[in-house]
């Protein structure tokens, strides 16, 4: 977690702990999570789920959150998807990112890449096991970088073909690729993505990025030269950006919002913030 880190004691316990009255239950339907009103969780016994996909998420202030299918959807039940959740709070994206994750992981390794056989949960580690081979298969995680470049006052900001529809700029991202340094991947994304040449790259944070399982690790550069190319195919369009001036852009809570880095100007609450502050409330009690 990158803003909330340290707020709230996050575990993750080894073994898995058994289901006990002060357990919360974070519920899926169509990969969406059903909303308790504003809270992410309930309890064991304020709604039905399938028991076969019960899975450990983590233990937030004492309590351990698990997940599972909810069975038994009405009309009326309020889901949000996992980009919604991301204007809540930090530790609520946290958490159900990974609950998403363990889900799909369990359900994407019931069998041995190698031989087929069908794979085992290994005691006291988030691991599936072949008996016959012994190979052992762990949630995937894809190592990601994503750079805020800067000329000055001005930022620069891409918009991706995919995201049009929306009208959000991010900074330039992209995955690892094998053999490459992050900061050898901040260099070639830079110069694929829109042509320009960076200098002076440093290293900001990080944080889980569960679309569907990037660990995304942030860096700040400076423009060093170059005339801005989109790529074609990828990039829509690509432009600098006064830093008081910025268009439409991820949330407070992801780590693409510019804001993160430069910490810009306040704004009175909007509705995501009020949002925001209430299941804080929820996850402190």
């Amino acid at each position: 977690m990158l803003y909330e880190f340290g707020l709230y004691p996050v575990e993750l316990p080894g073994q898995v702990p058994e289901l006990t009255e002060s357990s919360r239950l974070i519920l899926w339907h169509d990969n969406q999570v059903l909303m308790n009103d504003y809270d992410i969780a309930w309890q064991l016994d304020e709604h039905e789920f399938l028991q076969d996909s019960l899975e450990y998420v983590a233990r937030l202030n004492g309590k351990d959150y698990f997940t599972a299918v909810a069975d038994g959807i009405d009309s009326a039940d309020l889901t949000k998807s996992l980009r919604d959740i991301a204007f809540f709070n930090e530790t609520a994206f946290m958490l159900c990112g990974r609950a998403r994750a363990h889900l799909e992981w369990r359900d994407q390794h019931r069998f041995c890449s190698r031989c087929a056989a069908p794979l085992v949960q290994v005691e006291h580690e988030f691991a599936m096991q072949c008996e016959p081979c012994r190979m052992r298969f762990y949630p995937r995680i894809s190592p990601c970088v994503i750079v805020l470049i800067t000329n000055g006052r001005k930022v620069l900001l891409a918009q991706g073909e995919r995201h049009q529809s929306s009208g959000w700029y991010s900074t330039i991202a992209g995955f690892i690729e094998s053999g490459e340094s992050a900061e050898q991947a901040v260099v070639r994304e830079v110069k694929e993505e829109v042509n320009v040449d960076i200098q002076n790259i440093c290293y900001m944070n990080s944080q889980a990025w569960p679309f569907p399982n990037q660990l995304m690790l942030g860096f700040h550069a400076e423009y060093a030269g170059g005339e801005i190319i989109p790529a074609p195919g990828e990039i829509a369009q690509a432009d600098w950006f006064d830093i008081n001036d910025l268009p439409k852009h991820p949330p407070a809570q992801s780590i693409l919002c510019i804001e993160n880095t430069q910490r810009l100007q306040r704004k009175p609450p909007s509705m995501q913030q009020r949002q925001y502050l209430i299941t804080q409330q929820r996850l402190e009690t």
